[in-house]
């Protein structure tokens, strides 16, 4: 298999103020996506409130979104953050079964040893053996390890007991690691979830980026990935600095960075994607008209729309 690169949104999930899955929104979201030239989709992850959705809920979303793709974009499944594992497992089963690119997963917990997150990570592999695993790589990968410091050697000479292992979603900020991911596995697919370095993360060796602001900026991180392949280097800082205002401005407590993005969704496209989890961190959470509009204000100042 080719490694993915470009620009790879991390798929909300659409809720009633229930928390009931609008998986009737799924072809809308897909059409869009495909229209602002994504070129894959990443859900289930902290975008897509996996942690605080049921088993039966990320499996609807995850069926409605695979039948509504039906193979034109590589969608990227997150199965984890559940405490029992077998979920996790049937999760991946589930997904690759109905056609998913790949299959992603967190770590256990921050007390899990790196081998007890291996043996997880080899059930998942067990569970969708012909499709691509990716790891969530946060915090220098103290998550994997039972907070214990490891090299990114020592981590792939790990990873090798995992057969269908394929690349990482790296959600970290010390391209260091990055680049030496890189130089020892090259074939790996690296792809970057800071939304605000995805400038950064292309020049120290990623293949591409997923996050949370290209939910809502998909059309405006293409062009800043054009940007750099052109050797136009200025217009792609630009654009990064114009889409990290929008990151600032979502990132105020009054408005925090889901709600916000829900928001823009509906205010700026046109698709409803409705409330956050009423279990998550934003449950019941409300912008006010003035900060909705300084939002939009920002969005509008600085974002490229198709």
């Amino acid at each position: 298999m080719s490694l993915i690169k470009g620009v790879l949104p991390a798929l909300m999930t659409p809720l009633d103020k229930n928390g009931n899955v609008k998986t009737e929104l799924a072809p809308a979201m897909l059409d869009f996506y495909k229209e602002q030239g994504a070129d894959g989709l990443y859900m289930l992850g902290w975008t897509g409130e996996g942690a605080y959705l049921s088993k039966e809920k990320r499996m609807q979303w995850t069926e409605a979104v695979l039948k509504a793709s039906d193979g034109t974009l590589p969608i990227f499944v997150h199965v984890g953050y559940n405490q029992n594992l077998d979920d996790s497992i049937e999760l991946a089963a589930h997904a690759a079964e109905r056609g998913a690119y790949a299959v992603s997963s967190v770590g256990i917990s921050r007390e899990a040893s790196l081998q007890d997150n291996i043996d997880y990570f080899c059930r998942i592999s067990e569970a969708a053996p012909d499709t691509p695993f990716f790891i969530y790589w946060v915090d220098n990968g103290r998550t994997l390890t039972g907070d214990k410091p490891i090299s990114p050697v020592e981590f792939l000479e790990a990873m090798k007991a995992v057969p269908t292992f394929w690349g990482i979603k790296f959600t970290d900020t010390n391209f260091y690691i990055l680049e030496r991911f890189k130089k020892h596995a090259p074939e790996l697919n690296i792809l970057t979830g800071a939304d605000e370095l995805a400038y950064c993360s292309k020049q120290m060796g990623a293949d591409g980026n997923i996050g949370a602001l290209q939910a809502v900026t998909c059309y405006h991180y293409k062009e800043m990935m054009r940007c750099l392949e052109n050797g136009d280097y200025a217009k792609a800082r630009e654009l990064q600095y114009r889409a990290n205002e929008v990151s600032e401005a979502y990132a105020d407590e009054r408005i925090g960075n889901m709600p916000g993005i829900k928001l823009l969704m509906k205010e700026i496209y046109g698709i409803d994607a409705g409330y956050c989890s009423p279990s998550g961190p934003f449950a019941g959470h409300e912008i006010a008209k003035k900060d909705a509009e300084y939002l939009m204000e920002v969005f509008r100042k600085n974002i490229l729309v198709k």
